[in-house]
């Protein structure tokens, strides 16, 4: 029996102390954490700016077919068949099916506002709406990515049928793939910063408590000639584009504790 109420006495003895220590722990890390919200003093913040130069690898081009007939299932035959001769087109460049979408399909009515009058009719008011014919203007979004390609492709859409092709705008397809490099840029030079104050004024940093992002810079699409149907310029006249290189940035703004 004395042996039985020893071992108790010893494992009281020792898990007391390891209960006490606990909490104490458990409630200094609460007070730490309590401290460094209610005191900013035991926060520090450092912001930095991560800068990645990236070349537009993306060029996108919207090329418009537009017919008009007086019979609407005539406009729709003419301008499909133009424009699967230009898609084919396309496809047979390299532009892979993902590529190439419809982004818009727009049959319309077109409307005579001035059938009931004659040369010697005095009213200005206009006629009732009258249907004289339908147009279609039928869009596609290509991206191209072998700029080399771009000129024989350009050149080749207006005798295929396009009455439209829209400037050609060089972008970056995946942006977020330099975001990141920038974060990694910015979060490089805020562990510098910190290491050096550090050191320096001798102050102790902790962990890192919070993270955020300030301004991220995206490139803006850089722009080359504005085409239309009439001025559409031939292969052989076709200029090299140079697309130049961007500028991704990204600010990172990290709270350290300080201990």
């Amino acid at each position: 029996m004395t042996n039985s109420q020893d071992i108790l006495k010893l494992s009281s003895l020792i898990l007391i102390p390891v209960i006490v220590i606990g909490v104490l722990s458990w409630a200094y890390l609460n007070y730490r954490q309590a401290e460094n919200i209610v005191n900013p003093n035991r926060v520090i913040t450092f912001t930095a700016e991560g800068k990645v130069l990236a070349k537009p690898d993306v060029a996108e081009v919207n090329i418009s077919v537009i017919t008009q007939n007086k019979n609407a299932a005539v406009v729709q035959q003419e301008n499909n068949q133009r424009m699967a001769k230009i898609v084919d087109f396309v496809r047979k460049q390299g532009v892979k099916e993902e590529d190439i979408k419809t982004i818009r399909y727009d049959l319309s009515p077109r409307y005579d506002y001035n059938w009931c009058r004659t040369e010697r009719s005095s009213s200005f008011a206009p006629c009732p709406p009258k249907i004289i014919g339908y147009q279609l203007t039928q869009t596609i979004k290509v991206k191209i990515r072998d700029f080399n390609k771009i000129g024989e492709i350009v050149g080749r859409l207006s005798s295929l049928g396009a009455n439209k092709v829209s400037q050609i705008e060089f972008k970056i397809d995946d942006a977020e793939k330099y975001q990141n490099q920038a974060r990694i840029i910015a979060l490089q030079k805020i562990r510098k910063r910190a290491a050096l104050l550090s050191q320096k004024a001798g102050i102790r940093l902790g962990r890192i408590i919070e993270i955020s992002e300030g301004n991220i810079y995206r490139p803006v699409s850089s722009k080359y000639a504005p085409l239309s149907a009439p001025e559409v310029v031939e292969e052989e006249a076709s200029a090299p584009i140079e697309t130049g290189s961007e500028e991704v940035r990204v600010q990172l703004i990290v709270k350290y504790e300080i201990k």
